[in-house]
């Protein structure tokens, strides 16, 4: 991973990866999966008390509670089993011991990257290979419905890469940083920042204001959520920090720094506020492969492709600009491909099966055979009958 550890492992409560993982990556934190201890709930709390919908509505709700602090999800902890008579169940004791490894509470400042639910990644990779899978095939018709699916993603993500290349969103409002985020954030990214930013006229104002040397601290009461949060301002750097964490957690900027940055009428986002990962130029950083090697070169068939990739890019963008025109224009692009295709039909060889087996998997069968269907054996008897003593 570039020489750089993860800042955070999930898993589920597996022993062995509790005592390896510390061993491999020294600085990484572990936490646990809530979405698997969510699930053991009803087996764990029997049946009267996981039928009660208020019980479980309320656990789910302070459990999830991302913007809950340490003593807030504690306070709501203890009075919810005492209320339900359950301050000596041993599973939930257990949990609340180690309620450091899995409430969002007590890891609000570590970057998740829109990944609360930690199944929503998985949930999501399973659902689309499931449309190419089929458990019958053979590992050949695997491997090309496996390339067919991961070719369908790279499409996608040319498609996405193209329309914030050559598009740009729609603002909401006249704010300046609005229409720089347009610029540098991706369209998913900044759709979402957007959202924040709507939210910030609708539902913040201000309630309190307090200076300390060159720090501004500004209470902002949301109206969407009724609750009160704090934002810390520097005007030297026109840096800010929100008591709700939503900066720490996703990577973009709350509805009430936004409010702020709208009073003080910046420009454009401070550079800490643009996460290579949201904008538009995420894909054009160094690649490394699994030894931490800066990859540099590719191979004929990777070039091959990247070309083709490009190629696909530059007539999807002529495409998008031909909507706009004259229709002589899309004959006159329909004319010039058809003559170039006549052009090189010559010089096109007919393909036998095998090359063109070749071609789509992008590989050379070996001559070598090393795997061998197995040998069959005879499990009817020996086909000779047994002589009688008579």
């Amino acid at each position: 991973m570039g020489q750089r550890e993860p800042q955070c492992i999930i898993t589920d409560q597996d022993p062995a990866m509790k005592n390896v993982l510390p061993v491999v990556f020294k600085q990484a934190m572990h936490r646990f999966c809530m979405w698997h201890i969510m699930q053991k709930v009803p087996d764990k709390v029997g049946i009267s008390i996981s039928k009660d919908t208020d019980f479980v509505s309320r656990l789910s709700a302070i459990v999830w509670d991302s913007d809950l602090e340490p003593v807030q999800f504690e306070q709501k902890w203890c009075e919810l089993v005492t209320e339900f008579n359950l301050e000596g169940h041993s599973w939930l004791s257990y949990m609340y011991l180690i309620r450091r490894k899995w409430i969002p509470a007590y890891y609000r400042d570590i970057f998740m990257g829109c990944l609360l639910r930690t199944t929503q990644r998985s949930e999501s990779e399973n659902s689309f290979f499931k449309n190419f899978e089929n458990k019958h095939g053979t590992l050949v018709e695997f491997w090309l419905r496996f390339q067919s699916a991961m070719d369908q993603q790279r499409h996608s993500q040319r498609s996405l890469d193209r329309d914030s290349a050559h598009s740009l969103p729609q603002l909401a409002t006249p704010l300046r940083f609005e229409a720089h985020a347009s610029n540098v954030y991706a369209h998913t990214v900044f759709y979402e920042f957007q959202s924040e930013i709507k939210a910030s006229f609708c539902s913040c104002s201000v309630i309190g204001f307090t200076l300390d040397n060159s720090l501004e601290l500004i209470d902002i009461v949301d109206a969407s959520v009724g609750k009160t949060y704090r934002v810390v301002y520097n005007g030297v750097n026109s840096v800010a920090e929100c008591s709700c964490k939503l900066f720490e957690r996703k990577g973009i900027l709350c509805r009430h720094i936004v409010w702020v940055f709208s009073g003080k009428q910046l420009k454009k986002l401070p550079d800490k506020y643009i996460l290579m990962r949201w904008s538009k130029n995420a894909q054009k950083v160094p690649l490394y492969d699994l030894h931490g090697q800066l990859i540099d070169d590719f191979d004929a068939t990777d070039l091959r492709k990247k070309d083709m990739c490009s190629l696909w890019s530059e007539f999807y963008a002529t495409i998008g600009v031909l909507k706009t025109l004259p229709t002589n224009h899309i004959t006159e692009l329909a004319d010039t491909l058809k003559a170039f295709r006549v052009k090189l039909k010559p010089q096109v060889e007919s393909l036998t099966k095998e090359q063109e087996l070749e071609m789509l998997l992008g590989c050379r069968s070996s001559t070598e055979v090393n795997i061998l269907p197995l040998s069959h054996s005879k499990n009817k008897g020996s086909g000779k009958r047994m002589i009688s003593a008579k």
